[in-house]
């Protein structure tokens, strides 16, 4: 194999992958609702955070250090703190790209037949990545930076270094993931047949983001209503946070570098860095590549499982359901998106559930918590279900060896349904009782909050089972594994979103007007949702039961993502 950096040939490569990026906006395989999804996302996200982050700013400037007002020494630990988050979310960003570009790419088995030499390969792929880092920085550093400059009244040249930043952050974060790829590759494979251990550690990850989250919201409240923030910032915090902020590098040398302060010494020491981690990876991943590529040609291992005896004989339908839980269980990917999100979801609701309660008691002194359970209770829910958006796709190869057997296409939908409405029963029913024991709803109103939950969970795996059959893409991979969401994902997430703000988001409108009106009429709230829920459970099996089995049986291939 060639090992000469050829730039004529990585030219061609960053051509084809641009091409391929491009294909992807053809009609037929753009995913549009998912794309506007994203948009608005991220809008709303930037949006949110220069609002609240510009009030933090203010409140954290203001603060006295042994009655002294030191708005240089305060701005220099905010910078220094949120460059470091801002450099370890690029790494961790970075890591999984140069993973998936690495190892798990499909047209690796290509160049193993073609004269492509691995540092050729990997130059490409790193440029592309960089690419994509590019803009991923801009949407974090430039909110960040801008809000600072607005509420600081920065000199100009703060905005160039912000540009001169943008293009740095990522680089660095490139430099730096490549010499931990190695290492994250090696714990994904430790990790990949250990299913119950993987499932343990990503739940686990999963609840300190939530945790994570609900702090940020509950700092957002104290900002908007009292100064219990600003009062949190005494003598003993603050200097904490100026010793943590000094020691933080590089994300000290960065801020310095901002605010003008060290910059000859700061500079040295992030071109340090670059040079060292961009060295050594070179080295290490260029024997990654090698490795790779030959690993592309020999196969990969098999695991290897202790013998064990031959699992008893099952009916049917107790088979399919095993095949439904075991083929999420086993994959990482599906574990994460699907299970460990449904664990963690009574703990969305009970966060965001201690928020709202309290910040709309304080906005219009109503009390609405029935109706903000109920909200909560179907959005989380709607979010969490997703799973079922792939209830047909996910099979892959495997829906044809299925459709060959000698069993009825009830017993085979009704299998991927029923497993779908038990992890929604459990989480229901879990979230139920969180907010029933933590005083916020009655008994009553927990179990209607449960079963109004369950109906309307129940409609969206109808519509997703049946609209992800009737637009079936299984992956082109060995395994099966659907490594992208599709149109379907999309439209269930937003039907489920849809049904929650049309149901939660109408009982609280109603239950705010009429109180503020001195009107009492809560019934409303279980008419309302009652029949709500009804209906779209009783029309969601009616679309998903007519013409199935003559469709099944026509069913001759899906698409392929």
């Amino acid at each position: 194999m060639n090992d000469k950096l050829d730039l004529a040939l990585v030219g061609t490569l960053l051509k084809k992958q641009f091409q391929e990026r491009a294909a992807a906006f053809k009609k037929g395989y753009f995913d549009a609702i998912g794309f506007l999804l994203q948009v608005l996302l991220v809008a709303a996200i930037i949006a949110i955070f220069v609002t609240f982050f510009g009030q933090f700013t203010d409140i954290y400037l203001a603060i006295r250090t042994n009655g002294v007002s030191n708005p240089d020494a305060r701005l220099f630990e905010l910078l220094s703190i949120s460059y470091t988050i801002i450099l370890l979310f690029l790494i961790f960003s970075a890591i999984s790209k140069i993973n998936r570009a690495l190892f798990t790419a499909d047209d690796l088995k290509l160049f193993t037949a073609m004269p492509v030499g691995a540092k050729t390969l990997y130059v490409s792929r790193l440029i592309t990545i960089y690419l994509s880092q590019l803009v991923l920085a801009f949407l974090i550093i430039l909110p960040v930076n801008l809000t600072v400059a607005i509420h600081v009244a920065e000199e100009p040249m703060f905005y160039y270094m912000t540009f001169v930043m943008c293009i740095l952050l990522p680089l660095m974060s490139i430099a730096i993931a490549s010499i931990l790829a190695l290492p994250y590759h090696a714990l994904l494979r430790f990790l990949k047949p250990k299913f119950v251990l993987t499932f343990v550690c990503v739940t686990a990850l999963t609840a300190v983001l939530v945790i994570g989250y609900a702090v940020i919201l509950n700092a957002i409240k104290e900002m908007l209503f009292g100064d219990d923030l600003k009062y949190f910032f005494n003598e003993r915090v603050m200097a904490g946070i100026a010793l943590v902020a000094k020691n933080l590098y590089p994300g000290v040398w960065l801020a310095n570098f901002m605010m003008g302060q060290d910059q000859l010494y700061s500079g040295l020491g992030v071109l340090l860095i670059l040079f060292m981690c961009l060295l050594l990876s070179m080295v290490i991943l260029r024997k990654i590549m090698e490795a790779v590529l030959q690993s592309r040609i020999s196969g990969t291992p098999n695991f290897v499982f202790a013998e064990r005896d031959i699992s008893p004989r099952r009916k049917p339908f107790a088979a399919l359901l095993r095949k439904e839980f075991l083929q999420i269980f086993r994959t990482p990917s599906y574990m994460f998106s699907y299970f460990s999100v449904a664990v963690v979801m009574p703990l969305m609701v009970y966060f965001c559930m201690s928020i709202g309660a309290s910040l709309v008691e304080k906005l219009i002194g109503v009390n609405c918590n029935v109706e903000i359970a109920i909200f909560l209770t179907l959005l989380f829910g709607a979010l969490t279900n997703v799973f079922c958006s792939t209830n047909v796709s996910r099979d892959g190869e495997v829906f044809y060896s299925v459709k060959a057997m000698p069993v009825d296409h009830k017993t085979v939908f009704f299998s991927k349904i029923i497993f779908c409405l038990i992890v929604t029963v459990a989480t229901q029913l879990i979230s139920a009782m969180v907010l029933l024991f933590t005083g916020y709803i009655a008994w009553y109103v927990a179990l209607f909050v449960f079963f109004g939950g369950v109906l309307l969970s129940f409609s969206q795996i109808c519509i997703a089972t049946r609209y992800d059959f009737d637009h079936a893409k299984f992956s082109s991979e060995e395994d099966g594994e659907i490594k992208e969401s599709g149109n379907t994902v999309s439209t269930v997430i937003v039907l489920g979103m849809l049904g929650a703000f049309l149901t939660g988001g109408s009982v609280l409108i109603v239950r705010m007007l009429t109180s503020l009106r001195g009107i009492s009429v809560g019934y409303l709230t279980y008419l309302i949702v009652t029949i709500i829920a009804v209906a779209a459970s009783v029309l969601s099996y009616l679309y998903f039961a007519t013409r199935l089995g003559k469709k099944y049986y026509e069913f001759s291939g899906g698409g392929l993502m």
